[in-house]
């Protein structure tokens, strides 16, 4: 899978199955249109952003400076005080974080999205949009999550290199 999706999504029954629910009176069909309707509820809950996507990839809330070439290092988000580079940036207005800055540092400087302007920090509106463009871009799902594939297609920048890969 080449996304930064939740890879335990559940999948989603044909309309089709639901939609006889109402229009049959023949109840073995309208308990499957049911069954049906009820996993797409149980999926609902349990993909839901705050229970498995969390418990997927945590979300990034510091920075952490990789060495590309001697001397060199880009700065990319992390997590923790151990700095893992697994974690995710998700739609979020609420806080600043100095991972969202070091990200739309990147995305200003090296990948073209200068309408980001001076990084703040909050992951807005318009560095969701920015991400989403970034990831067609690069031929991954457009879900406008930053997260590892996403960190592994971009560019990321450097004070002393300009702009890099990891």
């Amino acid at each position: 899978m080449t996304s930064d999706q939740d890879p335990h999504a559940c999948p989603i029954p044909p309309i089709r199955s639901m939609m006889s629910f109402r229009t049959s009176r023949n109840k073995p069909r309208a308990l499957a249109a049911l069954g049906a309707l009820a996993a797409v509820l149980a999926c609902g809950v349990a993909v839901s952003p705050s229970a498995s996507a969390a418990a997927v990839y945590p979300t990034c809330n510091t920075t952490k400076a990789v060495s590309i070439t001697s001397g060199h290092s880009v700065t990319v988000p992390a997590y923790g005080s151990s700095k893992t580079l697994t974690c995710k940036l998700v739609l979020n207005q609420t806080r600043e974080n100095p991972a969202v800055k070091a990200l739309q540092r990147s995305l200003a400087k090296c990948e073209g999205y200068a309408y980001l302007g001076v990084p703040d920090g909050y992951y807005g509106p318009q560095t969701f949009l920015a991400v989403e463009a970034l990831q067609g871009k690069y031929g991954l799902f457009q879900d406008g999550i930053y997260g590892p594939d996403t960190r592994d297609s971009m560019r990321h920048y450097s004070s002393t290199l300009g702009c890099a890969r990891l």
